[in-house]
């Protein structure tokens, strides 16, 4: 008689994937860094990993994670028994200012938001189960616009001026 077969379990899985997904965005952030910092694409591209993060976060904390974008930069928040608070700290929670002179335009859910410095919440969600607030946000400059757009699903795509 054979003995049974014996795997991983799906939470051993997801701790490893998990692991995995965060140093990845720890490398892209770090190489991220070595690239002009004007550059509106790279400054998308880091938030685009960043917010990824946080939405895996969400996930495994079973706890909404939120995104607000001011005409400054943008920061991280967690849901709490309080309501809305800010990430704090010095690493991958940290808030990031835009470099460089851009205009910073919010639209969720299809309808403007506001980016002035009176926001006191997040705009843009990341849910626990994976479902993300529908964004797009635009950073333009001299006549050309980037933007990165958030899908209801949690994917984003970044979108360069042609």
């Amino acid at each position: 008689m054979r003995a049974p077969a014996r795997g991983f379990t799906l939470l051993e899985v997801l701790v490893v994937v998990a692991i995995g997904a965060i140093l990845a965005v720890l490398v892209v952030l770090r190489l991220g860094a070595m690239n002009d910092q004007d550059d509106p694409a790279e400054q998308l591209q880091r938030l685009m990993a960043l917010l990824e993060a946080q939405c895996e976060q969400a996930m495994f904390q079973s706890r909404p994670r939120g995104m607000r974008v001011t005409e400054d930069g943008f920061d991280f928040w967690h849901a709490s028994a309080d309501g809305w608070l800010p990430l704090t700290g010095d690493g991958i929670h940290r808030p990031r200012r835009w470099s460089g002179e851009f205009t910073a335009e919010l639209l969720v859910e299809g309808h403007s938001a506001p980016v002035d410095s009176d926001v006191d919440q997040p705009q843009v969600i990341c849910q626990p189960l994976g479902e993300l607030s529908p964004f797009e946000l635009s950073l333009a400059a001299a006549g050309q616009r980037w933007r990165v757009n958030g899908r209801g699903d949690g994917r984003l795509e970044l979108q360069r001026p042609r």
